[in-house]
Order: structure tokens, then sequence, then C-alpha cells
């Protein structure tokens, strides 16, 4: 009766821990580590090619600006002489591919942006809205 006693925790305990070794094996890992800032070599002001706009008789410039600094971003449209956008702060960023970020900033409490960065050369990147890369278009070193 003792041996069969001892048989069964046995088989318990081993049980309980084969188990738990899975569990804690099957959790998903973090996928990027974050980084407080933006990266270096994506700051500096980018803007899209100007666009023109015909608006009945007048004919106005459009184009987008971002400004990336070492912890805000700054993304603008600019439309004749009006200015619409966001300004962010508190960035932090991850890497997710080769010359690739993902860089969050903080707009106002509790509202916060995304956006997708790929560095293509010196001169151009390709951003897009989201960890998607939703929306994405070419910006040009200002």
């Amino acid at each position: 009766m003792n041996m069969t006693r001892f048989t069964a925790r046995l088989t318990l305990v081993v049980g309980a821990t084969f188990g738990s070794l899975l569990f804690m094996a099957a959790q998903p890992t973090q996928a990027a580590t974050w980084h407080k800032g933006t990266p270096s070599n994506v700051r500096g002001t980018w803007k899209t090619k100007k666009l023109k706009v015909n608006t009945g008789s007048t004919s106005l410039t459009a184009y987008d600006q971002v400004t990336i600094g070492k912890t805000s971003l700054a993304d603008y449209s600019y439309t004749g002489s009006s200015r619409v956008g966001i300004k962010g702060t508190s960035a932090k960023y991850a890497t997710v591919g080769k010359y690739t970020y993902v860089i969050k900033v903080k707009i106002a409490k509790g509202v916060y942006g995304t956006l997708h960065v790929k560095k293509q050369s010196s001169k151009v990147l390709v951003i897009g809205n989201g960890t998607k890369n939703v929306n994405p278009a070419k910006y040009y070193k200002a």
C-alpha cells in the first residue's frame, strides 16, 4: 500500500513538473525591445514631393513634412498657407527589420501615435501609419 501511494505521488509530481515546463515553453516571447528616443539614422526633417492642387480658379501646393527629433516627432500636412498636423513627445522605438523601425509617441494624455519607418537610403524614408505600415509614402531629406 505504501508503494502505491509513493508511485501515485511520484507520478503526480513528475506530471506537474513536466506540465509546468511545457506551459512555460509555450508562452510567447517579446518580439521587440523598446528603446527610448528615436533612431539616430532617421532623425531630421523629411518631406514628400510637392503636388499641385487645383481648387477652381486657384492652384495650391500641398506636401507632408515629418520632423524626427531625439525624443519627439512632428507630422504636418501643408496645403497652400495652412498647416494641419500633430506633435508627439516621449518617443520610443523598436527595430523590426534592417533599417526598419516602429516609432511610438505620446500625443496627449492617453493618446499615442505609431509610425512605421524604413530607411531606403541616406536621402529617402518610407513612412507608413501603425505597426503594419498602412498607407506608406516616400519622404525625402529636406
